[in-house]
């Protein structure tokens, strides 16, 4: 592959992919608590990592200590298919 070419789901795309589906989220829900803000600052950043094992392991926390705010990710259209890649690919 040459330098002009385009990967699919470079770095740069998966970042601004990831920011703007959390941004978009952010939005959506307005002013949350201290820790329910934490724990969607923990999401963004593994998700942004690739790390598929700590986000599976902020996801878990977050469905057990607020529901809501664990669904409120699933639902969202970007979020989720951001979630589904990472499992799907293995990252």
């Amino acid at each position: 592959m040459n330098s002009n070419e385009v990967t699919p789901n470079s770095e740069q795309e998966h970042s601004e992919r990831v920011s703007g589906a959390f941004h978009s989220l952010e939005q959506k829900l307005g002013t949350r608590s201290v820790e329910e803000a934490q724990r969607l600052q923990d999401i963004r950043e593994a998700t942004l990592k690739r790390d598929r094992a700590s986000v599976e392991k902020h996801l878990t926390a977050t469905k057990l200590e607020s529901n809501w705010l664990y669904e409120e990710l699933m639902k969202h259209p970007m979020i989720s298919s951001i979630m589904r890649e990472l499992s799907i690919m293995g990252f």
